[in-house]
């Protein structure tokens, strides 16, 4: 009879110490500011930001990038975002970069109007399939 009362205290004490051990010890996730000694010593820690890399999303256009300038000619269809535009050209609908000094250059063309551009072709990353389109200037056709 007493086997029959000390068995589920036993195996409800088994699972109590497994569980204590579970989430005590030698654990990777350790909060910030906590040392694995154990003891506490009741110093803060302080703790410095440290600034990641961040990868680079254009590459600076070489020498023979910037003398290859494209002219070209469409129908102006509109500004997509604050510095792209999309020209129907020959190719079809086709998007460019606002470059530098061609900001403000959407501003006096309507949309479906030609127009008359000068672009930089650019290989954006590694990958020579993906090419940037940036325009150094922008004006409506005569």
């Amino acid at each position: 009879m007493r086997l029959e009362r000390t068995l589920p205290g036993m195996t409800a004490i088994a699972a109590l110490m497994l569980t204590l051990t579970a989430c005590g010890g030698n654990s990777p996730a350790e909060a910030p500011g906590e040392s694995s000694s154990g003891g506490s010593s009741g110093i803060p820690v302080q703790t410095a930001a440290v600034p990641l890399a961040s990868p680079v999303l254009k590459s600076s256009p070489s020498a023979a990038e910037e003398s290859e300038k494209i002219q070209g000619s469409g129908t102006y269809v509109g500004q997509m975002d604050p510095h792209s535009v999309e020209i129907v050209t020959e190719e079809g609908p086709t998007a460019f970069e606002l470059g530098a000094g061609t900001e403000d250059a959407p501003e006096g063309i309507e949309m479906d109007e030609p127009v008359v551009f000068t672009y930089v072709e650019k290989i954006v990353g590694k990958d020579p399939v993906v090419i940037q389109r940036v325009l150094s200037s922008l004006t409506k056709a005569d």
